[in-house]
C-alpha cells in the first residue's frame, strides 16, 4: 500500500505543506504569506496566531488535495517534519496558549542598543564565540528575548513567575500540535544561548539573560520522534523530524560531505558549507553552527554566511520603488543591457549581516547618471545580491581552506536564470540548480523519515528503505538533473566588478547612530 510523508516549511513571509510518497516525490501542497509588521524602520513583526492557523490550513488544505489525487479517503501518511525561519522568537502563556507579543523575527533590529551594551560590557563582538560559534548581534534570539524583558512588562513579569513559554518558531508549532515543548538542536544553535560543543543549554549564558536552562524548551536532534498531532487532518501521525530552514536545505540537498556547500536564495541568501563532525572557528566573520544531527552519523557541523537582503530586494523593486511589476521582470530587464552603467546597489536595509557584521549601514545606490535606465538598475540590484554572497563564499574558502569549484543552489531566486549566470561568473564557480527547489521542506522530510525508519523498522514502511545512508540513492537521480552555470567572465572583468563593489560597501557603512 502506498505511504506518504509530510512536510511544513514555515517561513518568512510564508508557509508551504507538502506531501512526499515514499520516493520522496512531492505530490500536493498548499501555500499561504502572511502579514510583514513594521512599526518601525529595522522592526520586523509577525503575528504568532496567524502562523499557527495558516500552517493548520496549509496542512489540512494539502492533505485535502493528497485524498483527491490519489483517490485514497485516508491517505497513510506515516510521519511529518517542520522546518522553519531561525531565531525568530515567540514568548505565550503556558496556561492560554495566547502569545504575549508578535514573534520578533531573525532580521529584527530592535535591540542594537542592547547588543552594543553587552559587547561592550563582556569584551567585544567575539565576547562569546568559543561557547556558541556566534558574534554578538541583535540576529540571535537571545537578544531579542532580553529586548522583550526590558520592554514589555507581561514578558518580564511572566518569565519571573514561570508562567510563559518561550521558542522559535519551530517551538510555537510543536507545542501546539502536540503539547511538547521542544527545540530543534540547529534552531537552538541560533539562539546565543547554546553550548556549540556540547549542543546544550549553557547555564552561565542563560543566567546573563535571567534565564533558567531548564525553563528552555528540550533540545532535540533533528530525526527523532517528537510528539504526535493533536489536532488538524492528522492528528495521531507523529512529528518526527525538525530542523532549520538552512539545515533543512543543505540536508535536501543532499550536503553530507565535508565541503559541500549549499545557497538558498530567498528572502535572503544563506549559504552553509558542511565542515565535518568537530566545529570548525570562524576568523573571517562566518557563524559556525549545527549542520544536522541525523540518523546514526555523527553530529555534523557547519560555517554559515547570512545575508539578510536578496528576494527582498527584489520585493523593494516592485513594491516600493515601482520599477518593476512582477519579480520576474527583474531578470527581463537585466537581460536588456550589458552591464550596470556603472551603478552599483549595497541592499543594507537592516544592515550588513556576514561577513561584514556592520549594523549602522544602510542601503546605498552609487553611480547614478542621466544615462541610468531601470535597465541597469534591475542588473546592479542581481549584481549585488550575487556579490553579497562572493564575500561569504570568500570567508568560507579562508576559514575552510577548502577551494569551492561547486556552490548548490535552492530557493525561488533560482528561477532567475541571469542571476545564476552572474553568481558563476563573480564568484568563479559552477552553480548547480536541481529540479526540484524546495530542498528546504525535502530535508525535513529526509529527516522525519530516517526517524520513522529507526522506531517502525523498515518492514512497515514498504519495500523502498528510505533512510539517512542510503538516501542518496533513493533520490539522487533527482540531484543529478540539475542545470548548471559556468563561469563565463574573464579574470580581470571579475577583478573589476569586485573592485566596484567594494567602494560601494564602503560608502554604505557608517550612516545610521549605534543608537538605533
Amino acid at each position: 500500500m502506498a505511504w506518504y510523508v509530510g512536510s511544513l516549511d514555515q517561513g518568512t513571509t510564508s508557509t508551504r505543506a507538502i506531501f512526499y510518497d515514499s520516493n520522496l516525490k512531492p505530490v500536493t501542497s498548499h501555500q499561504i504569506s502572511h502579514e510583514q509588521i513594521t512599526p518601525h524602520p529595522g522592526w520586523l513583526q509577525h503575528d504568532p496566531i496567524q502562523i499557527l492557523n495558516n500552517a493548520k490550513t496549509c496542512i489540512d488544505e494539502a492533505h485535502q488535495k493528497l485524498k483527491a489525487t490519489t483517490g485514497e479517503r485516508v491517505p497513510d501518511v506515516k510521519t511529518f517534519g517542520i522546518t522553519n525561519q531561525r531565531e525568530t522568537l515567540v514568548v505565550w502563556d503556558k496556561k492560554t496558549g495566547r502569545p504575549l507579543y508578535d514573534a520578533v523575527v531573525w532580521c529584527d533590529l530592535r535591540s542594537q542598543q542592547l547588543v552594543n551594551r553587552f559587547s561592550e560590557k563582556h569584551g567585544g563582538r567575539d565576547a562569546f564565540r568559543k561557547v556558541t560559534g556566534l558574534p554578538v548581534s541583535p540576529y540571535f534570539t537571545a537578544f531579542k528575548l532580553a529586548w522583550l524583558m526590558e520592554n514589555v512588562p507581561a514578558v518580564k513579569r511572566g518569565i519571573e513567575q514561570g508562567s510563559v513559554l518561550v521558542g522559535t518558531v519551530d517551538t510555537w508549532l510543536l507545542w501546539n500540535f502536540t503539547g511538547n515543548h521542544c527545540i530543534s538542536v540547529c534552531n537552538a544553535s541560533r539562539t546565543y544561548l547554546m553550548d556549540i560543543n556540547k549542543r546544550m543549554w549553557d547555564p552561565s549564558l542563560c543566567a546573563l539573560f535571567g534565564m533558567k536552562s531548564s525553563e528552555l524548551p528540550r533540545i532535540v536532534r533533528n530525526s527523532e520522534e517528537v510528539g504526535t498531532f493533536r489536532s488538524t487532518a492528522l492528528v495521531g501521525v507523529p512529528i518526527a523530524g525538525l530542523i532549520g530552514d538552512q539545515h533543512g536545505a543543505s540536508v535536501g540537498q543532499l550536503c553530507f560531505k565535508e565541503g559541500d556547500t549549499k545557497n538558498t536564495y530567498g528572502t535572503g541568501c544563506f549559504l552553509v558549507m558542511n565542515t565535518g563532525t568537530t566545529p570548525k572557528p570562524s576568523t573571517h566573520g562566518l557563524l559556525t553552527t549545527i549542520c544536522y544531527d541525523i540518523g546514526d552519523e555523527p553530529v555534523h557541523y557547519a560555517l554559515e554566511g547570512s545575508v539578510v537582503q536578496a528576494g527582498m530586494l527584489v520585493s523593494w523593486l516592485k513594491d516600493n520603488m515601482g520599477i518593476v511589476e512582477s519579480p520576474k521582470e527583474v531578470a527581463t530587464l537585466a537581460a536588456q543591457v550589458k552591464d550596470t552603467g556603472g551603478v552599483s546597489i549595497v541592499p543594507a536595509f537592516a544592515g550588513l549581516f556576514a561577513p561584514h557584521w556592520k549594523p549602522d549601514a544602510r542601503g546605498t545606490i552609487c553611480g547614478l547618471t542621466m544615462h541610468t535606465k531601470k535597465q541597469h538598475i534591475c542588473r546592479a540590484a542581481l549584481i549585488a545580491i550575487a556579490m553579497q554572497s562572493v564575500d561569504v563564499i570568500r570567508a568560507m574558502q579562508q576559514d575552510s581552506g577548502v577551494a569551492m569549484t561547486r556552490l548548490k543552489a535552492d530557493g525561488g531566486l533560482t528561477n532567475n536564470r541571469v542571476l545564476m549566470q552572474l553568481q558563476s561568473d563573480l564568484a568563479d564557480v559552477e552553480v548547480a540548480v536541481p529540479e526540484d527547489k524546495e530542498t528546504t521542506a525535502l530535508g525535513a522530510a529526509i529527516c522525519a523519515v530516517n526517524a520513522a525508519v529507526q522506531t517502525m523498522g523498515h518492514r512497515k514502511l514498504g519495500t523502498i528503505l528510505l533512510c539517512f545512508e542510503n538516501c542518496t540513492q533513493v533520490i539522487g537521480d533527482r540531484h543529478d538533473k540539475v542545470e548548471t552555470f559556468v563561469p563565463q567572465m574573464d579574470s580581470q572583468k571579475r577583478s573589476d566588478e569586485y573592485s566596484r563593489w567594494e567602494m560601494a560597501l564602503k560608502r554604505a557603512e557608517n550612516w545610521v547612530s549605534s543608537k538605533l
